[in-house]
């Protein structure tokens, strides 16, 4: 079977895969050796050349920080879902705080896992083979923006809003309405950052920007789906 994400060898002519970094027949070195991802370096580079990074992140051989980061969007993720729930639960503090956080960090590894997966097998379909790690590496750092929300905005949020962060009564918006939906356009913003940074970084794979697109957005749809369920199970009495 002939891949489209083969390459031939410029010293002896033989196909490999573009992820190789030696040709499988002469040994002859194919491109420069990625042996680790350099989390500070990637992180900027996010911003300055999605492209690159995501490139390098693909070939890497050592998928650093990964369950680190995922981690991370586990909480950034249960976050949302308690925003979700909050007309219908309030100021709801019925649940176990711990509990919650532990299931949230399944469900995220278990949904990113899944979603890795699925792309795999897209890939596969149209005939180009990728590497299962490289798949889900992508997909992690392509929810970096998430976690600037994490660490920059939230904070923000609750000084804003204190105790009355995850209120109905009253709603944030209620008081300081102008805060609020600043604040809301960021939050929205950097969703949307996740995912033009995902299509980005599935292109690496499809070479597609129509099929990336696609991807992304049903990959987001799910997420989103998720999240949903997450705010009923988690916070809705």
């Amino acid at each position: 079977m002939n891949f489209k994400n083969e390459v031939s060898c410029p010293n002896c002519g033989s196909y490999n895969f573009d992820y190789d970094y030696k040709c499988q027949n002469c040994k002859a070195f194919l491109r420069e050796r990625i042996i680790n991802i350099d989390l500070g370096e990637t992180l900027i580079r996010l911003i300055d050349n999605p492209s690159e990074t995501f490139h390098k992140i693909k070939l890497a051989e050592h998928k650093n920080y990964v369950w680190f980061l995922l981690s991370f969007l586990a909480i950034r993720f249960l976050i949302i879902s308690r925003f979700i729930s909050v007309p219908s639960s309030g100021n709801n503090t019925n649940y176990n705080l711990f509990l919650v956080i532990l299931l949230s960090l399944i469900i995220t590894y278990l949904l990113v896992l899944f979603l890795s997966y699925l792309i795999k097998k897209i890939a596969s379909f149209i005939k180009i083979k990728v590497r299962y790690k490289d798949v889900l590496a992508v997909l992690t750092y392509s929810f970096i923006p998430n976690l600037f929300a994490l660490f920059i905005l939230f904070p923000v949020e609750l000084v804003f809003y204190g105790q009355y962060l995850f209120s109905n009564n009253p709603y944030p918006y209620q008081i300081k309405e102008s805060v609020f939906y600043f604040l809301l356009v960021l939050e929205i913003l950097t969703i949307l950052w996740s995912v033009f940074l995902l299509v980005i970084g599935l292109n690496e794979f499809m070479k597609s920007k129509l099929l990336s697109l696609t991807i992304s957005l049903i990959s987001w749809f799910m997420i989103s789906v998720v999240l949903y369920f997450q705010s009923i199970v988690f916070f809705i009495q």
